[in-house]
């Protein structure tokens, strides 16, 4: 009995899509394999020795006000995340409890990589009996409200940074990339009240949508002015917590501690492609050289203060996540 040939329909053999994935793949390993080897080569020709004695030879006490203030800031994000969330409706949790499941989540963070930490705030959350009958997608977008809230911030403290104090040297020009930023968020902003964000929501299939929704329920801070400055402060106060912390880092290992205003914004931008824990490989490819050719600080000294900032946010992170973890465990 003679077999009907099975013919693809041209559009399906002509779909690209699976070839595009594995080009996309491949470049995207290619490229992170080629920031592991420039990051490697850089850090090879770093007198480590002497990254070691700077750190012995730093000053206990501002480690101790560095340390401080960086819990201080974290705590104030943790309080600004407790506010997008009763704001998007998951507001059986009280603000002890949330704050104690924010440094679980920061812990989380500085231990795996890609900011899987976030994965393991929304389970959290979804686990808590107080948190449960919020359910995941509302969860989720609470979440998503706080990040953009706590990006929209830094951003406007990096603009604020570059434009009153600009960078030295080569770095000055990140004082134009300033302003185009901040022009871009202005035209967003119109955009958005003008509701671009409602039209482009009718190209959207409708499953997607329901579910867009869903999350739409829980991403309401926005929309409510007295909770939306509320967090917009209390993120404003973790950014110049954590813009001071770095400055008394600077100061312990001997380091001009006007230079915490580049260190933050290229820590922030360093920040966007988060590889590593804690965003380490990242941080110190754009870190060393930016305070080397702004302020004429040695490698040895600039890995030394980005090992310093990676330790104290994981020590406190981890100290204060074990006083969480037996308070919220019962």
């Amino acid at each position: 009995m003679e077999q009907t040939p099975v013919i693809a329909s041209p559009a399906a053999a002509a779909s690209p899509i699976g070839p595009r994935r594995t080009a996309r793949r491949l470049l995207i390993g290619v490229g992170a394999l080629a920031l592991v080897a420039l990051a490697v080569l850089g850090l090879s020709r770093v007198d480590l020795s002497a990254a070691a004695g700077t750190l012995a030879d730093a000053d206990p006490r501002m480690l101790l006000v560095a340390i401080g203030l960086y819990a201080l800031g974290q705590s104030l994000s943790g309080a600004m995340w407790a506010v997008c969330q009763r704001s998007g409706g998951v507001d059986r949790l009280s603000l002890s409890t949330s704050l104690g499941l924010h440094w679980i989540a920061r812990a989380a963070c500085e231990l795996l990589p890609a900011s899987l930490g976030e994965v393991v705030r929304v389970a959290l959350v979804r686990r808590h009996p107080a948190g449960r009958p919020a359910g995941t997608l509302r969860i989720t977008g609470a979440l998503a409200d706080y990040k953009v809230i706590d990006a929209a911030v830094t951003v406007a403290v990096v603009i604020a940074l570059v434009a009153a104090v600009p960078p030295p040297g080569p770095a000055a020009g990140l004082r134009w990339t300033a302003a185009v930023a901040a022009a871009l968020i202005v035209v967003g902003v119109v955009l958005w009240r003008l509701g671009a964000g409602r039209r482009a929501a009718r190209f959207v299939p409708g499953r997607l949508r329901a579910t867009g929704a869903r999350m739409g329920e829980g991403a309401a801070v926005l929309g409510h002015r007295r909770h939306a400055r509320a967090a917009a402060v209390l993120g404003l106060g973790a950014a110049l917590a954590r813009l001071a912390s770095l400055a008394a880092l600077l100061s312990a290992i001997g380091a001009p501690a006007q230079a915490a205003g580049l260190t933050f914004c290229v820590t922030v931008l360093a920040g966007i492609l988060p590889a590593a824990p804690g965003g380490a490989g990242m941080r110190e490819l754009a870190l060393i050289p930016a305070l080397a050719v702004g302020y004429g600080v040695s490698p040895a000294t600039g890995l030394a203060f980005s090992v310093a900032i990676q330790a104290a946010a994981l020590l406190t992170s981890l100290v204060v996540d074990a006083g969480a973890l037996a308070w919220l465990g019962p």
